[in-house]
């Protein structure tokens, strides 16, 4: 049971992190909305926030690949576990500061920055949490039990990345602002980083 586990929280986690880095680097204009959603939540220096974002990139597009060979595993589950918690003292900073924020997670959706946000993360690393433990498993695995597994996992690792669209189904949201020219929203908020904009 506990193989079973594992390739289905590494096929969770390696699907979110996959479509996270893809959302992220599928165009220059996708990038550049990451980093500006990045400097718009001012965690760090001004400066600092291409080199950041350049390191968030990186880290994200490792985690699959850490996933992807055993040796690796635990290391790649660790890894996502830090990169959420960061993501998450991130949002809970600009919560705290009533700024109104781009989610740039994964790149498409543009929904403002909430504490569903905060909850999707909590589920993640709780997710990753688990991986941790399932990653000592031995592998010893029927083929049909492998497809069985990992098609759950990434079954569920699609509803993370449909997170809002889901939550938008059941819970009323605030109307995201109209995408203005270059990305600027029209009459959006104009915060020290810059603006943000949702498409």
């Amino acid at each position: 049971m506990l193989d079973h586990l594992d390739i289905a929280l590494r096929c969770l986690i390696g699907v979110v992190f996959l479509a996270a880095t893809f959302g992220k680097v599928r165009s220059r204009a996708s990038w550049r909305e990451f980093v500006a959603s990045l400097a718009a939540m001012r965690v760090v220096p001004t400066r600092l926030v291409p080199a950041v974002a350049g390191v968030v990139g990186l880290a994200e597009a490792a985690v699959p690949v850490l996933l992807l060979v055993p040796p690796t595993r635990r290391l790649g589950h660790v890894l996502a576990a830090l990169l959420l918690v960061a993501f998450s003292i991130g949002i809970a900073v600009t919560l705290s500061r009533r700024q109104r924020v781009a989610c740039r997670c994964f790149g498409a959706t543009g929904a403002p920055l909430g504490r569903r946000h905060l909850l999707r993360n909590g589920l993640l690393i709780t997710a990753a949490s688990v991986g941790v433990a399932a990653a000592g498993a031995t592998g010893d695995v029927p083929p049909a039990g492998v497809a069985v597994a990992a098609v759950a996992g990434a079954v569920g690792g699609l509803l993370f990345v449909w997170f809002d669209d889901i939550t938008d189904l059941f819970v009323a949201q605030p109307a995201r602002p109209t995408a203005g020219r270059r990305g600027v929203p029209d009459g959006g908020h104009r915060g020290a980083g810059g603006p943000v904009t949702p498409r």
